[in-house]
């Protein structure tokens, strides 16, 4: 179900209300960063999750095999049984991974669906985001082509229209009667509207007494 931001996001439209999904007691919150990028808590999306519930997170490098960053994501979980998986770009990609092998709920968000064809164009020398070098090899890129974007567990697809490189059309078709789906207009592969996602993120796996308890956490 495709869900543009100007819907309304009530429990008839919104896959992240639908009263017939899951419920699970979150404590916390596992970010999963993006390629040549880091994890930063000062970053305006885990800024902005961290609202929600204590934001973890730990910088990867996706020049490794994916099993590798995959083990390296699973281990910084803290709460095995009570976290909410988020990730965007190639981070949704391992949020579905990590979500489905855990058990976990998670939200992809411009997700990377098919790695193999998306990183192609970062083969070689490059830097990251934060001056960092990188040098993605080929075979590393091919070790994707197995690999498939996981939708057997329970997650939500999240998208900006407007994503320049992710074709978000080819999201929509991949992950389509498999995987709830918000779609924004509009927007960028940054993602431009966690504004208006962050309360349906509330409402689906935040309580008022969880909120309570959080501002209760974060007096100094």
């Amino acid at each position: 179900m495709a869900i543009d931001s100007s819907a309304s996001a009530n429990r008839a439209t919104d896959p992240l209300q639908d009263c017939d999904r899951t419920t699970y007691a979150i404590t916390r919150i596992m970010y999963c960063h993006g390629f040549a990028s880091n994890f930063d808590p000062e970053k305006e999306k885990v800024r902005a999750l961290s609202t929600l519930a204590p934001v973890d997170g730990v910088t990867v490098d996706y020049t490794l095999p994916p099993e590798d960053v995959f083990a390296k994501f699973t281990n910084a979980v803290t709460a095995p049984k009570n976290s909410l998986i988020v990730g965007t770009s190639m981070g949704g990609f391992f949020a579905a991974w990590l979500g489905c092998e855990l058990g976990l709920p998670f939200i992809a968000i411009n997700p990377a669906i098919s790695p193999a064809k998306s990183l192609r164009k970062h083969i070689g020398a490059g830097r990251t985001h934060f001056g960092a070098p990188f040098l993605l090899r080929q075979e590393m890129v091919d070790a994707y082509a197995g690999l498939k974007f996981r939708h057997d567990g329970d997650g939500t697809i999240v998208l900006d229209l407007g994503d320049e490189v992710i074709d978000p059309h080819e999201t929509i078709a991949a992950v389509e009667n498999r995987l709830p789906l918000i779609a924004f207009s509009g927007g960028s592969h940054r993602f431009d509207h966690m504004k208006a996602l962050l309360p349906r993120i509330q409402g689906r796996f935040f309580t008022t007494r969880d909120r309570e308890e959080m501002k209760i956490q974060q007096r100094p």
